[in-house]
């Protein structure tokens, strides 16, 4: 899908997060900047259309070998760069803990990376496939969204500041 999007010259550059799991209900977001008016449609179109081309031929083992090392890593490694370790780990425990479950589940990944990687010893790329079609393509929640730069915002806020600070006196 990055590629994709990359690759279809509708936009400058990619934005969105991808997953995020913080909230109770996931959440998947995906764009482009820069985008021209006429061409939100486009953009919506070919994202749809990547992720029905991957639900329907999967992806290869390879991608797969090479996704979940690269994931592994990343949770056994847990590289905070100069962020404090400890601030992290408390961060990524209330995730969980806020939902009322339990603040050390948020921060056990050896079991639900075992049953991943059983589940695709066993059905290969489905896994992700169903996903992609449960998820997202199938999900009727969804929005796409266009934003539009101001080239007055900060005058509107400078003013507003302006008028606040004169009602007070």
């Amino acid at each position: 899908l990055y590629k994709t999007l990359m690759e279809s010259g509708l936009g400058e550059s990619i934005t969105g997060g991808g997953l995020m799991s913080e909230l109770l209900q996931g959440m998947f977001s995906v764009g482009l900047k820069g985008v021209k008016p006429e061409d939100v449609d486009k953009v919506e179109e070919l994202v749809i259309s990547t992720l029905q081309k991957v639900a329907e031929e999967g992806f290869t083992e390879d991608a797969i070998a090479a996704s979940m090392n690269t994931i592994e890593f990343d949770m056994r490694e847990f590289n905070t760069g100069s962020f404090p370790k400890g601030l992290s780990l408390m961060l990524g425990s209330m995730r969980d803990w806020i939902y009322d479950r339990s603040p050390t589940d948020a921060l056990r990944f050896e079991d639900p990376l075992a049953e991943l990687k059983r589940t695709i010893s066993e059905s290969g790329s489905k896994v992700f496939q169903d996903m992609i079609k449960e998820f997202l393509l199938e999900n009727s929640h969804r929005s796409t969204i266009e934003m539009y730069p101001s080239k007055s915002l900060e005058e509107e806020q400078l003013q507003d500041e302006k008028d606040r600070l004169a009602k007070i006196k």
